[in-house]
């Protein structure tokens, strides 16, 4: 890596680097380049699998709402129900509770997982200490993780809980993010 370039997030490192040598650790190049190197960076590792089990929990979830649509032959358009089940082919009136729980966890997933792939990247890119860093990305994963289990086993406090945390170290990164920038620009 260029030595020239930001390797902490200390505040007092980025006062004494001058104007044209900001740029966040996981960009640099040479010859005025700006080349991407994040498959080495330990960090963007994390957060690439970090991204890649929330993703694959969020299709879980979807397939889950599908899964428990078909136990309870809950079908609310009428192909659906005709395709499904032994059923007529008429839709029912409403979710069943089972149903609705999934669709709102997989709503509550998007919500969150979607934010996060574009925050953590961003926070990645800014260089952040590598502990810290790694600590927060693979907290929020967890908790989302469990989040999801509470909610669609029905377990409060727990649920509040785990989102409440998650939540947090996603404002942690924020925050690191706009403190980057704030010195970064000025």
């Amino acid at each position: 890596m260029n030595p020239r370039l930001l390797t902490s997030a200390c505040p007092a490192d980025w006062r004494r680097v001058r104007e044209p040598d900001i740029i966040p650790p996981a960009l640099h190049g040479a010859e005025g380049r700006i080349e991407m190197e994040l498959t080495s960076d330990s960090v963007f590792t994390v957060f690439a699998v970090c991204a890649a089990v929330l993703c694959i929990k969020m299709i879980a979830v979807g397939h889950y709402t599908g899964i428990t649509r078909m136990r309870r032959a809950v079908y609310l358009n009428p192909e659906d129900a005709k395709a499904f089940s032994n059923m007529e082919a008429e839709a029912a009136s409403g979710e069943h509770p089972d149903v609705d729980r999934g669709l709102r966890a997989h709503r509550n997933d998007l919500e969150s997982t979607l934010p996060f792939l574009a925050i953590g990247l961003v926070y990645v890119l800014t260089g952040p200490p590598v502990l810290m860093a790694k600590v927060l990305l693979i907290a929020f994963t967890v908790l989302r993780c469990v989040f999801s289990l509470f909610y669609i086993r029905a377990m409060q406090p727990w649920r509040s809980a785990s989102f409440m945390l998650a939540e947090l170290c996603l404002v942690i990164m924020l925050v690191q993010i706009l403190w980057w920038g704030l010195i970064a620009a000025g």
